[in-house]
């Protein structure tokens, strides 16, 4: 049984190997996740019922106990770099990259000066086999290749329209204590603002503006109740540009000043106290 106590994120060891023709490893499985790039060469990489033929610029990932085989060919063997890691983050960061639908990336065609796997990659490995190394510097670059291993909309325009929608309420969620605009918003997720109104109006039936707006004023109506701030300080923190405009909008939206509300919220729980 495997024992595995990850933190966040944790990077468990970093490699490079240049194989020898036909060298292979496997059937086997491994306590945590990896993901081998391919730096030059091919080969072969078998996971489940599938066989993949990578070249150089792909990747593979595997999977915590699941049983996979990689060879070289015996031809052009293949020469890779490989990160381990784990971690409660995990699953969430690579739900976010290519890696969310399969195993595979196919990077060969994707690659430039400023967006480069490999370099990322042999930047790791470096990184860790300094005895003084940074484990923040180390994640850094881990966050930053996989950056580059993000899966762009299929252009098709089967792209769920529902993970859409997901990606701008965490992004809401977060941030809607700033300046945010729509196409903020929009561009976050890489689709421009009339699609994503689009996808408001499908899945919530609201504009993402209206959305947003009622967003801020329900947190401000829990902060009105649960926190002693003035309605100025909780106008500013929940991403309004004055008192006088959250006023506004909270009394439109609630049908309550903002200290009315507090002062009925505040005669709500004495009374339930009773």
């Amino acid at each position: 049984m495997f024992d595995i106590t990850p933190g966040t994120l944790f990077i468990y060891y970093c490699g490079y190997e240049q194989c020898l023709p036909g060298h292979a490893f496997g059937p086997a499985v491994r306590p945590h996740y990896l993901i081998h790039l391919v730096l030059n060469g091919c080969g072969i990489y078998k996971c489940g019922n599938e066989t993949y033929t990578l070249n150089a610029g792909d990747a593979f990932l595997i999977s915590p106990v699941e049983s996979t085989l990689y060879k070289a060919d015996d031809r052009r063997p293949w020469e890779y770099a490989w990160v381990g890691f784990d971690g409660t983050q995990v699953e969430d960061l690579l739900a976010q990259t290519c890696f969310r639908n399969s195993c595979i990336w196919r990077g060969s065609t994707r690659t430039s000066p400023e967006n480069n796997a490999a370099d990322l990659l042999l930047s790791m490995v470096r990184c860790f086999h300094k005895p003084d190394h940074s484990p923040l510097t180390l994640n850094g670059l881990f966050l930053q290749l996989l950056g580059t291993m993000h899966c762009p909309p299929s252009p098709d325009g089967k792209e769920s329209s529902r993970q859409y929608l997901q990606l701008a309420l965490k992004y809401m969620k977060h941030n809607f204590g700033y300046h945010i605009k729509i196409s903020d918003i929009a561009a976050s997720i890489g689709i421009d603002r009339t699609y994503l109104y689009r996808i408001f109006m499908k899945e919530e039936q609201l504009s993402p503006k209206q959305y947003l707006l009622r967003l801020r004023v329900r947190s401000a109506a829990n902060m009105l109740s649960s926190t002693p701030y003035t309605v100025t300080e909780i106008a500013f923190s929940c991403g309004f540009q004055d008192a006088a405009s959250f006023c506004s909008q909270f009394k439109k939206q609630t049908g309550f000043t903002p200290t009315g509300y507090r002062e009925y919220m505040k005669k709500e729980v004495t009374y339930g106290a009773r």
